[in-house]
C-alpha cells in the first residue's frame, strides 16, 4: 500500500544458444524415442529366444544321451511322425485359405478409421487384426479376409515388421467402395435395426476397424448410409441370452468368429459343452 511498487520479478532468460522446439519436434523426437525404446525390447526379446533355444537343445541331448538305442530310434520315428503331420496339417490349412480367397465369403475390415483413434488404440487395432487372421487361419471354413483403406491406414494400426504383408488376406490400398459395388456391402453395426440372419457369398460383409474401447457409435452405420449401402447387426438379442447390452460393440476377432463359425455350420449358437 501506501504507493509501494512491488520489486519486479526477474523473467527467466534461456542459456546462450537455446532454441525452442515446436509442438511437431518435440513429438518427433518422442517417437523416436519409442522407437529406440521398441528396437531395445526387440533385441532382448530375439535375445530370450536364442537362450531358449539352446537350453532347449541341451536339456534334448541329454535325453537323448540317456536313452538306449531302441529307445532312441523310437523317439526319431515319433519325431518324424509328428512333423509329417504338422506338415501336413499346414498344407491343409492353406489349400483351404487358397479355397476361401477364390470363393469364399468375402470379409472386409474398414481401416479407414485409423485417423480417428489415438496411439493406444490404434496398437490394440493392430493387435486385432493379428487375432483376427489367427482365427481365420485355423478356421475349418475360413472367409476371404481383406484389408481396405491400406494407404491410409496410419502405421501404428497394423502390426509391427510388416506381419501384415506374410497373411493370406488380400489388401486393398483404396478405400473398399473402389473395390465393391454399395450393392454388395454388408456392413455390421452394432446400431443397425435388422439382424443378420445368414452369410450370403454374393455379399460382402463389412467389420468396422475400430477398437472396443473408442466406442465411437453409430460410425459404420453412418458410413453405410452414406454408401448406400446396407447396415445390420449380429443377432445378438436374438441368439445370445446373457448378453447385458446388446447393441455394446464387440471387438474384431470377437465378430469375425461369430461370422466363421456361422460360415462352418449354418449356426449361429457354439455347440453346448460336453456333459462332465
Amino acid at each position: 500500500h501506501g504507493g509501494m511498487e512491488s520489486p519486479a520479478v526477474p523473467r527467466y532468460a534461456p542459456p546462450p544458444g537455446f532454441v525452442r522446439k515446436t509442438k511437431a519436434e518435440k513429438r518427433e523426437l518422442k517417437a523416436a524415442k519409442m522407437r529406440e525404446l521398441r528396437g531395445e525390447w526387440r533385441r532382448r526379446e530375439r535375445e530370450g529366444r536364442r537362450k531358449q533355444v539352446a537350453q532347449r537343445a541341451a536339456e534334448r541331448g541329454a535325453m537323448l544321451e540317456r536313452m538306449s538305442e531302441e529307445e532312441r530310434a523310437d523317439f526319431w520315428r515319433a519325431e518324424r511322425a509328428e512333423k509329417e503331420r504338422l506338415e501336413q496339417e499346414k498344407r491343409e490349412q492353406n489349400e483351404r485359405l487358397d479355397a476361401a480367397l477364390s470363393d469364399g465369403v468375402r470379409v472386409v475390415v474398414d481401416l479407414s478409421y485409423g485417423a480417428t483413434m489415438n496411439l493406444k488404440e490404434q496398437r490394440s487395432l493392430a493387435r486385432q487384426l493379428g487375432r483376427c487372421w489367427g482365427a481365420n487361419r485355423r478356421a475349418p471354413a475360413p472367409v476371404a479376409l481383406h484389408l481396405a483403406s491400406m494407404q491410409r491406414c496410419p502405421a501404428p494400426c497394423l502390426p509391427q515388421d510388416g506381419d501384415h504383408k506374410r497373411w493370406k488376406v488380400r489388401l486393398l490400398d483404396e478405400d473398399l467402395e473402389h473395390h465393391f459395388s454399395p450393392s454388395d456391402l454388408v456392413f455390421l453395426s452394432p446400431d443397425a435395426d435388422e439382424a443378420l440372419t445368414c452369410v450370403d457369398k454374393s455379399k460382402v460383409y463389412v467389420i468396422g476397424g475400430l477398437v472396443d474401447v473408442s466406442v465411437q457409435k453409430r460410425s459404420s452405420l453412418t458410413r453405410a448410409r452414406e454408401l448406400g449401402a446396407t447396415a445390420v447387426r449380429l443377432p445378438l438379442r436374438e441368439h445370445v441370452a446373457d448378453v447385458a447390452n446388446r447393441r455394446q460393440p464387440l471387438t474384431l476377432p470377437a465378430v469375425l468368429e461369430m461370422l466363421l463359425h456361422v460360415n462352418a455350420t449354418g449356426d449361429w449358437l457354439p455347440p453346448p459343452p460336453p456333459p462332465p
